[in-house]
């Protein structure tokens, strides 16, 4: 499943021209143990961390908490997460968070994305305390939680 997943992403690529931002410019490799789609790369992190360490783990790698775009971003970070715990989801820390002001979402990176993917009942903020986004481990959509939680996570890089 995971080599059928990433030739569909090669072929999305391919199938964009393969570049990034303007038409002259093609971007450079993600780092090692990084996977790209488009301009993009992301990376999967086991390690189970508050909200905020996730996002500074990440800034130490190069990226940022991943914030997702599109359905395809969305697709991915899925599968690295699957790819990596055996076929199933655990709750997963990605960059959206609501904590300056209830229900304006914010991507830790300052992308403009207005991409979302929760679940049917959320966000719910419960109890006044859930801030920070999460993959949820049971309907594989999005779920407000709070940010002391401790999750692995999706990192994100822009390459250009």
């Amino acid at each position: 499943m995971a080599v059928a997943l990433r030739v569909f992403f090669l072929l999305c690529g391919l199938m964009t021209g393969g570049l990034c931002a303007a038409p002259a410019i093609s971007a450079p490799a993600c780092p090692a143990g990084w996977t790209r789609l488009d301009c993009r790369c992301f990376i999967y992190q086991a390690t189970e961390v508050s909200f905020a360490a996730a996002e500074e783990e990440c800034q130490n790698i190069g990226g940022n908490l991943a914030s997702i775009r599109n359905s395809l971003e969305n697709a991915l970070a899925y599968q690295l997460v699957r790819d990596a715990n055996a076929g199933s989801i655990p709750d997963t820390w990605i960059g959206l968070f609501d904590s300056v002001e209830e229900e304006n979402f914010l991507w830790v990176d300052g992308s403009k994305s207005s991409f979302r993917f929760f679940r049917s009942d959320q966000p719910d903020d419960f109890q006044g305390g859930e801030d920070c986004v999460e993959i949820h481990r049971v309907e594989e959509r999005w779920n407000d939680d709070g940010c002391t939680d401790l999750n692995p996570f999706v990192c994100s890089m822009d390459l250009i």
